[in-house]
């Protein structure tokens, strides 16, 4: 089975992402409510899929990423990011390249087909 780690510090958003990606998806989903969990949690089993808040407490979505690509073990690591702040989402996509990022609040299909999309290994690069 395959395993979804959810970075997300607000408790309803997170169940309800563990819920459409369980029942939809059949995958395994944790999730962490900070980004210093974050790698604790990949360092311990690989993802194959993480889908990363931009604003949580301590270390924030892109600066996880930046520990996560610096990591010659974990840079293969899909990466949905998810952002409250629309103008945070530009910031994001020109940090993350081809990953891709949802602006909350986001469609529940939408982040179903993002996910299965990256953890089948298609990603759609950011147009220029």
């Amino acid at each position: 089975m395959k395993r979804v780690l959810v970075a997300e510090d607000e408790p309803d958003i997170a169940e309800a992402l563990r819920q459409a990606l369980t029942e939809r998806l059949d995958v395994e989903v944790e999730i962490v409510a900070n980004g210093a969990l974050v790698m604790d949690s990949v360092a311990a089993r690989r993802p194959d899929l993480l889908v990363l808040d931009i604003a949580l407490p301590g270390l924030n979505g892109l600066d996880v990423f930046d520990l996560l690509r610096g990591d010659p073990r974990l840079q293969g690591v899909p990466v949905l990011f998810l952002t409250g702040l629309p103008e945070r989402a530009e910031t994001a996509r020109a940090a993350t390249g081809v990953h891709e990022v949802l602006a909350k609040p986001f469609d529940i299909d939408d982040l179903v087909e993002h996910a299965e999309r990256l953890m089948s290994g298609v990603k759609t690069p950011v147009a220029a």
